[in-house]
């Protein structure tokens, strides 16, 4: 039993060090890039497509995925940091808010990469 419990608090702690927030902020009624993400091989090709759960729905806007290529960020340290110089396979989510919308908004989202990872997203998003 105690071996079971420490699993959990194991894969939990896991999970939690996974979660990022950010604070973006966006126009009234135009698009806002949130994040990119993407599963890289080395030598800069796909793993495969990473999978975009919605946690949390924005309340004053949409949230869309779509499968695409861009410039991913991997840091200096990386061996994947060369792959910074050109566009790679990916998702990006997207945010709108309603047209005329100002204020606050916020949404959550589940990232499972092919590569087998999971991140936890938040983004508060600040609508002016």
């Amino acid at each position: 039993m105690r071996a079971a419990i420490a699993i959990a608090t194991v894969m939990l702690s896991a999970t939690a060090a996974q979660a990022q927030f950010a604070t973006k902020y966006a126009v009234s009624g135009r698009p806002l890039k949130l994040d990119f993400a993407n599963s890289t091989n080395p030598d800069c090709s796909s793993i495969g497509p990473p999978t975009n759960r919605v946690v949390r729905a924005p309340e004053h806007g949409r949230l869309t995925v779509a499968q695409t290529s861009d410039f991913p960020n991997f840091p200096a340290s990386n061996t994947r940091s060369e792959c910074n110089r050109r566009r790679v396979a990916g998702a990006a989510l997207h945010y709108v808010s309603q047209r005329g919308f100002t204020g606050m908004d916020a949404v959550g989202v589940e990232i499972i990469f092919a590569s087998g990872n999971m991140r936890q997203k938040s983004f508060t998003i600040n609508v002016r």
